[in-house]
């Protein structure tokens, strides 16, 4: 049998559904359609670039325990290669790459844009800076969700639903340093859309 893989299939149709007409689209507003592809993902390589400042930010400062720098540790390698997978399609298709925030005040202007509490320079602890985060996650996870209402190129599409799920782990991951510390309160529900 030489017909389409499974991938493929799932592919199409996530595309099909998320391009329906009435369907997502009328859910993220009816804006989100006119912003071209390289400004979706300029967008998104921000963003990217925000959280990984945030992770490092957080990491290098003394607040964390044990367990949870164990933990956020191998998420900055993830963030890195988000951005360079990005980028690379964002160079393709003639966009610019943003520059990362020039310092803590810039990227507490870029958090207090997307409505996270909490500012860097002003955590007092492990579950602040893991609420930060938390929401940060989110937020990207939500603008994956919004970008993906809208791509129609299979590239594009199954990028963004690898980053958008590895977001997610981080999401989980996260929420199990809070209390209580247990899945069935870090995972709430069986699929995410993250904060728009």
């Amino acid at each position: 049998m030489n017909g389409p893989t499974r991938r493929e299939l799932l592919i199409a149709g996530a595309g099909a559904a998320l391009i329906a007409p009435g369907t997502a689209q009328a859910a993220v507003g009816p804006h989100s359609a006119s912003v071209p592809v390289p400004e979706r993902l300029r967008r998104l390589v921000q963003l990217e670039m925000l959280l990984l400042f945030c992770y490092r930010y957080v990491l290098h400062s003394s607040i964390l325990s044990r367990r949870a720098e164990r933990t956020l540790q191998p998420f900055v390698a993830h963030e890195e290669a988000h951005i360079h997978a990005l980028e690379r399609q964002l160079t393709a298709r003639g966009g610019r790459i943003p520059s990362p925030p020039a310092g803590v005040a810039a990227a507490n202007r870029d958090l207090a844009h997307r409505k996270v509490g909490g500012r860097l320079g002003q955590l007092r602890g492990d579950l602040d800076a893991i609420r930060l985060l938390l929401t940060t996650e989110q937020v990207t996870i939500g603008a994956y969700f919004v970008a993906l209402t809208t791509l129609q190129d299979s590239d594009l599409i199954e990028l963004a639903c690898q980053i958008m799920a590895n977001e997610a782990q981080h999401d989980a991951m996260l929420g199990l340093l809070l209390p209580p510390g247990k899945i069935q309160a870090a995972v709430p529900y069986g699929l995410v859309q993250g904060l728009q």
